[in-house]
C-alpha cells in the first residue's frame, strides 16, 4: 500500500469488527472526506492501489477512507436483517469516527467514491445517508425505487457518474439512463432535459462529459476504449465536480 496509508483500523458496528485503512494528507488542515468503496471481491488493497487518490487528497486537505466490505463485499440494495450487513450506517459510523478526529471537516465536504458493487453502495449513500452530502460511481448507475429516496441528510446530493463505453458488464446506456432519475431523486432541478456534452478542463484524451440540460448537479463522463474497471483519473475528477456543486 502506498506511503502515507494506515491500515487495520477497526470500528465495531451492527455485532461486526468492520475494518477500513485511512490516508490523511502530511501537512495543513484537512478540509474534507472521502469514503473510497472498493467493487465486490476486491480488497482494499487493490482498491487503494487503482485510486491513484494521494495526489488530490495532498493538495486539497483531503482524508481518503478504504473501507472493507463484508467477505468483499457491500450490501448495496437490500434492507440490513437476516445477516445483511447495514452498509450505509457503517458509513454514517465511520464518517463520525473520523470527523471526531478531524473536527476541522465540513459536513458539507464528505463525500464517497464507489466502483462497482462500490458504486452501487454510493447510490445508496445519496439517498439514505445522513453524512455523505455527494457521491462518484464508477462501473455502476443509479435506480430509483418508487420514490424511496428519504435524503435524510437534507438538500441536494450532486452525483458524478463515470462509465467505460466498453463495458460489457454496466452499460453506457444505463448509466445515461439512470441520470435522469438521479436528477430527479437527489437534486432540486426544475427538469430533466437531453444530455447534452458540456466543456470540462483537464480532461484526459477521449473523455466526454455530459449533464442533463438546465442542471449542473449531477454529471455522467463516458471514458472511450474503457470497460468495466476503476477509471483513470476518476477519482479526480469525481472530487472536482462534487467539491464545486456544495460550494
Amino acid at each position: 500500500m502506498s506511503e502515507g496509508w494506515t491500515q487495520g483500523n477497526q470500528l465495531e458496528f451492527g455485532g461486526r469488527t468492520r475494518t477500513y485503512a485511512v490516508y490523511t494528507p502530511p501537512e495543513g488542515e484537512v478540509r474534507g472526506m472521502v469514503m473510497a468503496l472498493h467493487g465486490s471481491g476486491e480488497s482494499v488493497e487493490y482498491m487503494v492501489s487503482e485510486l491513484g487518490a494521494e495526489s488530490t487528497a495532498d493538495e486539497n486537505g483531503l482524508v481518503v477512507v478504504a473501507p472493507s466490505g463484508v467477505d468483499y463485499a457491500w450490501n448495496d440494495e437490500d434492507p440490513p436483517g437476516d445477516g445483511l450487513a447495514d452498509d450505509v450506517g457503517f458509513i454514517d459510523a465511520l464518517v463520525t469516527e473520523i470527523q471526531t478526529l478531524h473536527p476541522s471537516i465540513p459536513d458539507n465536504q464528505v463525500f464517497a467514491h464507489g466502483f462497482s458493487n462500490g458504486g452501487g453502495l454510493a447510490t445508496r449513500l445519496a439517498c439514505e445517508s445522513r453524512q455523505i452530502r455527494g457521491v462518484g460511481v464508477v462501473g455502476n448507475y443509479y435506480m430509483s425505487f418508487d420514490g424511496a429516496c428519504p435524503r435524510p441528510s437534507g438538500g441536494v446530493v450532486p452525483g458524478w457518474f463515470g462509465a467505460g463505453l466498453e463495458d460489457e458488464l454496466v452499460r453506457v446506456e444505463s448509466v445515461r439512463e439512470g441520470l435522469s432519475d438521479y436528477v430527479v431523486d437527489l437534486t432540486d432541478c426544475p427538469a430533466t432535459g437531453s444530455l447534452q456534452p458540456i466543456e470540462v478542463a483537464d480532461l484526459s484524451n477521449g473523455v466526454v462529459c455530459k449533464q442533463l440540460s438546465g442542471c449542473d448537479l449531477a454529471r455522467m463522463c463516458e471514458y472511450d476504449d474503457r470497460g468495466h474497471e476503476m477509471l483513470p483519473g476518476s477519482f479526480t475528477a469525481a472530487w472536482r465536480f462534487l467539491n464545486a456543486a456544495v460550494e
